[in-house]
């Protein structure tokens, strides 16, 4: 060992023994106290220095928290908002099945089905809306569909596993037999290109005024009797003409349809036909 180093060696050690056994005797307090005099500077500097380090991984590890927090409420309230809507859509069918029973009444075993309406045919030719509800919810062909107040919309048309479309009763081949509430006089609801309903085969002499109710008549076994189809508009007379020309308004807006009820324990007689 270098004759420097071993000399370095042995003060340091003589040093510490020094302050060992001065300890005991209080020997080397003013001398510790002069060393915590000239420290204490250079420790507050340390201090203040290194603090903001101290602050940013503190503030880091803060900042990690509140995030995994956030995210946290984040998918509670995700969960919570999906919840109050399935909620709101129960109720909102809910409302619409009372709805339907205080119009049409105490009538034992109907049942139905909500169903909304998402698309609707875009050409002209035909009159057609889409429903979310399918092969998959029971739902078959010539099934009848009417509104939440239980008006004839139309019938089903084509089913698929989860949706189906639906022929409006304006379309051009449509066809519903029907009478007028007031006089019984029977004949058939027929849909047009424009829109429009027709009541064909009324006879001439047939007692039929503005604002009389049509209704189904159950005739032929595709539609059960009584279901409102809509209001006699206009009736015109011509001379040496068999029939009358009796325009019908559909109570229904079917050109603003959102949801319907789909009569699912009625399947009419060429439907259920095997």
């Amino acid at each position: 060992m270098h004759v420097r180093t071993r000399t370095w060696f042995g003060f340091v050690v003589a040093a510490s023994v020094l302050f060992l056994v001065g300890s005991r005797f209080a020997v080397f307090e003013p001398l510790e106290s002069a060393v915590n005099a000239i420290a204490a500077p250079v420790e507050s500097a340390l201090g203040a220095a290194t603090r903001p380090v101290a602050d940013f991984v503190n503030n880091l590890t803060d900042i990690n928290r509140l995030s995994d927090e956030n995210r946290a409420l984040q998918e509670e309230n995700e969960s919570l908002v999906a919840e109050i809507s399935r909620l709101r859509d129960v109720d909102k069918e809910l409302q619409q099945l009372q709805e339907l029973v205080n119009v049409r009444g105490n009538r034992p075993g109907e049942r139905f089905l909500a169903a909304n309406v998402f698309a609707r045919e875009p050409s002209n030719q035909q009159d057609l809306v889409a429903i979310d509800r399918g092969s998959a919810d029971g739902l078959q062909e010539k099934m009848m569909v009417l509104t939440r107040q239980g008006s004839l919309v139309g019938s089903i048309s084509r089913v698929l596993e989860h949706t189906a479309w639906v022929t409006l009763i304006t379309d051009q081949t449509s066809a519903v037999g029907a009478l007028i509430q007031e006089s019984r006089v029977q004949g058939v609801v027929v849909g047009a290109a424009d829109g429009t309903l027709t009541m064909e085969f009324v006879e001439e002499t047939a007692d039929v005024k503005e604002g009389d109710l049509v209704t189904t008549s159950g005739v032929g076994g595709r539609h059960p009797p009584g279901e409102l189809i809509g209001q006699v508009v206009e009736a015109e007379r011509a001379a040496q003409q068999l029939f009358q020309q009796v325009r019908v308004q559909p109570l229904a807006d079917l050109s603003r349809l959102e949801s319907v009820l789909v009569l699912t324990s009625f399947l009419p007689l060429e439907a259920g036909a095997p």
